[in-house]
């Protein structure tokens, strides 16, 4: 068995955050793999021991996400803001089973499509939870991954310890343990900062945006946003600029 652990100290409530983390959707749309999966179902008495919900993940790379990136991310993750890894030796059996079927007989392909969308449907179970101080999940299947969230009070708000144990058989390459402690950090760091949202109405503002719009779109329309509000301040920027410059002609003209 292999583990994977990672901290971080958010200026929040540790009911606040064990609240965000509990949160299904909000933890899938927080993740940095948000994009690769989908949430189908929720069992009715989730998030209670035993209680499970099922996530679709899709093996190709949507919205944009390269291929090399993909490879050793998702082979390592499966869910987003749950990261339960895919099995590396099942993604290559399904490359080389494909490759082998080009060979042998041909594929029909949307060319309009561009790429391939291969879903797969996988249920995690609620092993603990003991709010607001713990949680853990796990994937049912052949080698067990088990994802464990800790939240411990510290003076100025919570600690959150993630904790992620899976099979030697899933791991696949050099950059495996690498890429999933990237992932984690990042994934933690939204966290963290969603979470801080919380003070002063400028704050409370950006989290009812972000709620209400932002963090439901996929990651290609994200950056579509981004590349807008950047527009949008350069233009700013250059006007006060140019104010601030006419301004200072008008002194000495």
């Amino acid at each position: 068995m292999q583990k994977v652990s990672n901290l971080i100290d958010i200026n929040a409530s540790c009911q606040e955050v064990f609240d965000t983390v509990i949160n299904i959707e909000r933890r899938m749309q927080l993740s940095p793999l948000w994009g690769l999966n989908e949430l189908l179902e929720v069992a009715p008495n989730y998030p209670e021991p035993e209680s499970s919900y099922k996530v679709r993940v899709l093996t190709d790379a949507p919205y944009g996400l390269s291929h090399g990136t993909l490879n050793a991310t998702q082979s390592a993750i499966s869910g987003l803001m749950h990261t339960l890894f895919l099995k590396v030796a099942q993604a290559d059996r399904t490359v080389k089973q494909s490759e082998f079927d080009v060979i042998q007989k041909p594929v029909e392909v949307d060319v309009s499509i561009g790429e391939f969308e291969m879903p797969a449907e996988q249920e995690y179970f609620v092993s603990e939870y003991h709010p607001p101080h713990k949680f853990s999940y796990y994937l049912d299947e052949d080698c067990k991954t088990i994802v464990t969230w800790r939240f411990q009070s510290i003076p100025f708000g919570t600690r959150i310890n993630y904790e992620e144990v899976f099979c030697n058989e899933n791991i696949g390459g050099e950059d495996f343990i690498p890429t999933i402690h990237h992932v984690i950090r990042e994934w933690l760091t939204n966290i963290k900062r969603y979470s801080e949202l919380r003070d002063g109405r400028g704050r409370q503002f950006v989290k009812w945006f972000l709620d209400r719009y932002y963090l439901k779109l996929r990651p290609d329309q994200r950056r579509v946003v981004q590349m807008l509000l950047f527009m949008q301040a350069i233009g700013l920027g250059t006007f006060v600029i140019a104010v601030i410059g006419w301004g200072i002609a008008s002194l000495f003209f």
